[in-house]
């Protein structure tokens, strides 16, 4: 049996005028359809920085500290599939990770690990209904 692999696109935004950058990661094909009805909650992860310069992207240390808890931290929100990810956007001193999960309160338990493991960041997380997954097709 093959095994399904994400498939993921990465865009790269940049204001007019600006120095910021902006990067935004989508999940073409993640595990659990899009507009599940099982999933009808979205959940941003999101990990405040300091900003290395005007392009408001993270330092390298941060940077590496982030794509590492993207690597390999997430696994407690999909191992009993709780949620899969389907987004994250750096930009501005913010790492977001989205998620669609079934279980709100226990997404929001899991997340608060992340608070007290990484107190470089200022980690926030938040739950909002969104059934029809549009804030998934919204995302470039």
């Amino acid at each position: 049996m093959a095994i399904k692999k994400d498939d993921w696109s990465l865009k790269e935004y940049q204001p007019k005028g600006s120095p910021e950058r902006w990067f935004f990661r989508k999940n073409l094909a993640p595990e659990i359809a899009p507009r599940h009805p099982s999933y009808g909650s979205i959940a941003y992860l999101t990990f405040a920085y300091v900003p290395r310069d005007e392009s408001g992207l993270p330092s390298i240390a941060d940077e590496e500290t982030l794509f590492e808890i993207e690597d390999k931290e997430l696994a407690g929100f999909e191992a009993d599939s709780l949620a899969i990810q389907v987004g994250s956007v750096t930009k501005s001193g913010i790492k977001d990770l989205l998620f669609y999960t079934r279980d709100g309160h226990e997404f929001l338990r899991r997340a608060e690990r992340f608070r007290s493991e990484y107190p470089q960041f200022k980690v926030g997380c938040q739950i909002g209904p969104d059934p029809q997954w549009a804030q998934y097709d919204d995302f470039p």
